[in-house]
C-alpha cells in the first residue's frame, strides 16, 4: 500500500515510535487482511465483528497504537495510524471502522487525569474502549464526583470494551459554580465508565457497517469520580490534566482532528479493496454483450479515477497531519480557520469516496448485484460511513464558509 510512505513524507513523526515499530505495525495489519475478508460476512450476519477479528486486532497490539509509553504503548505517530486503520479496511470496512474509533480513545484517555489512566491501564494494558460523544448524558454533581443517567447511540464496539467514554453535561441547576452562571456555556463532558455499570441494547441493525456493532447503551444513576471525567473546555485549551504526565508532542494534537479522520479512514481503505477486488474480477470477465470487460472505455475510466483520487485523498491527508504535528511539536495548536479546512476536507473525501463506489458498483453489472462477492458490501459500507454525523460536508463548509464571510460562530469541535 503505497500510502504508508505518503503519509509519512511531509515531516518527522512527533512521537517515540521507531521506523521498524511502526513497519511491523503495518505488517501485522496487513497480515490480518485475508482473516478479515473470510469473516465480513459474519460481521454482517451477527451485526458485530467475529470475536475470532477482535481477539486477532487485539493480540497484534492494533488496539494500543496511541497509548502512552509509560503503560506499554508504542505511542505510534497518527500518520501510521491511519495508514493501518486504512489498510484493515481494505479487508473489512468494520474491522478498520472499530480498530480506528476504538483505538483512538487510547489519545483520548491520555488527556485524562492520571488516575483515570491508572484505573484502566493499571489493571490491564491491554483494555478495550468504546465511546459515545454525543452528549446526552445528564450528570448532577455529588461528593467526590457525578451521578450519571442517560442513553447513548452508536457505540461502536460496545460489545467488546472494557470501559466506556459517554459524553453528557452536568446539570447547571445543580452545579452552583460558574457554570450553572446564566448565560455560562454548558459544562461539557466525557466520562468513562465500566462496562460493566452500563447496559448494552442489542438494537443495531443497518444496511451498512453492520459488523462495527454500534448498539444503544443505558446507564442509571452511577457515580462517576470526578478524575474520570475530560472536560470538553480543557480539551479544546489544551490544559486536559493528563498532559503534565504524558508530554510527547503526539497528545499536544486536536483530538476532533484525529476523531474525524476516523471515520474518513476506513472509507478510504475500503475503496482501495473495492478497487483492489474490481480488478481481480473483471480482468478476465467478459460482459453479456461479448465484449471483454477489461476493454469496457467505461471501466477503463473509473479505475483510473478511483486510483488518481485515492492517491490525491491520501497525500492530502498527510500533508494536513504533518502540518498539525509540526504545531504540536513546538508547543503550539493550529488556527481555527487552519483546523475548519482540514475538517472539511476530511470530509469531503468521506463524500468523494461514496461517489467513486457507487460508479464502481454500477461498472460491476449484475455482478455485483451477488453476495458470492465483496462489492455491495463494501458501497454500503462506505455510504454508511458518509452518514455519519462528523461526515456531512455540507454543515463543515457552510461553518467554514460562515467564518470566512465574517460571521461565524464559536466552533470548538476542532
Amino acid at each position: 500500500m503505497q500510502n504508508a510512505s505518503v503519509f509519512r513524507s511531509f515531516s518527522a513523526p512527533p512521537s517515540a515510535a521507531t521506523e521498524e515499530s511502526r513497519a511491523a505495525a503495518l505488517t501485522r495489519a496487513r497480515t490480518l487482511i485475508p482473516l478479515l475478508r473470510s469473516k465480513a460476512g459474519d460481521g454482517d450476519r451477527d451485526a458485530r465483528l467475529s470475536p475470532i477479528v477482535m481477539d486477532a486486532m487485539r493480540s497484534a497490539g492494533l488496539f494500543r497504537l496511541l497509548q502512552p509509553l509509560r503503560y506499554g504503548g508504542p505511542e505510534l505517530e497518527p500518520e501510521s495510524f491511519f495508514v493501518i486503520q486504512a489498510a484493515l479496511a481494505e479487508g473489512d470496512m468494520s474491522a478498520g471502522w472499530l480498530q480506528g474509533v476504538m483505538g483512538v480513545l487510547a489519545f483520548h484517555l491520555a488527556l485524562f487525569d492520571e488516575r483515570a489512566q491508572d484505573d484502566v491501564w493499571g489493571e490491564d494494558p491491554d483494555a478495550l474502549l468504546a465511546c459515545s460523544y454525543m452528549p446526552t448524558g445528564k450528570a448532577t454533581p455529588v461528593g467526590g464526583g457525578f451521578q450519571l443517567s442517560g442513553r447513548w447511540g452508536f457505540a461502536s464496539g460496545s460489545d467488546y470494551c472494557d470501559w466506556l467514554m459517554l459524553a453528557g453535561s452536568v446539570s447547571p441547576e445543580t452545579a452552583g459554580q460558574e457554570a450553572g452562571a446564566p448565560g455560562a456555556p454548558p459544562d461539557l463532558r466525557v466520562f468513562l465508565v465500566p462496562r460493566a455499570d452500563a447496559l448494552v441494547h442489542d438494537n443495531w441493525d443497518t444496511t451498512g457497517l453492520r459488523g462495527t456493532g454500534s448498539q444503544d447503551v443505558t446507564v442509571e444513576s452511577i457515580f462517576v469520580p470526578e478524575h474520570r471525567t475530560h472536560r470538553h473546555v480543557d480539551r479544546f485549551l489544551g490544559t486536559s490534566p493528563g498532559l503534565a504526565i504524558n508530554t510527547a508532542p503526539l497528545y499536544r494534537l486536536p483530538l476532533p482532528q484525529l476523531l474525524f479522520r476516523t471515520i474518513t479512514m476506513p472509507a478510504v481503505g475500503a475503496l482501495r479493496g473495492f478497487l483492489d477486488a474490481f480488478l481481480d474480477h473483471s480482468r478476465a470477465r467478459v460482459a453479456v454483450t461479448g465484449q471483454a470487460v477489461a476493454r469496457d472505455p467505461v471501466a477503463q475510466l473509473i479505475v483510473a479515477e478511483v486510483e488518481a483520487s485515492l492517491d490525491e485523498i491520501t497525500v492530502m491527508m498527510g500533508r494536513n497531519f504533518a502540518r498539525l504535528t509540526d504545531y504540536a511539536r513546538r508547543g503550539e495548536q493550529a488556527p481555527i480557520p487552519q483546523r475548519m479546512v482540514y475538517r472539511l476536507q476530511a470530509t469531503m473525501a468521506a463524500e468523494r469516496c461514496t461517489l467513486l463506489a457507487a460508479r464502481l458498483f454500477k461498472a460491476c453489472g449484475a455482478s455485483g448485484l451477488a453476495k458470492s462477492h465483496p462489492f455491495g458490501r463494501y458501497l454500503a459500507d462506505i455510504a454508511a460511513a458518509r452518514q455519519h454525523a462528523a461526515n456531512q460536508n455540507e454543515a463543515q463548509g457552510r461553518a467554514l464558509g460562515a467564518l470566512m464571510l465574517g460571521v461565524g460562530a464559536e466552533d470548538t469541535v476542532l
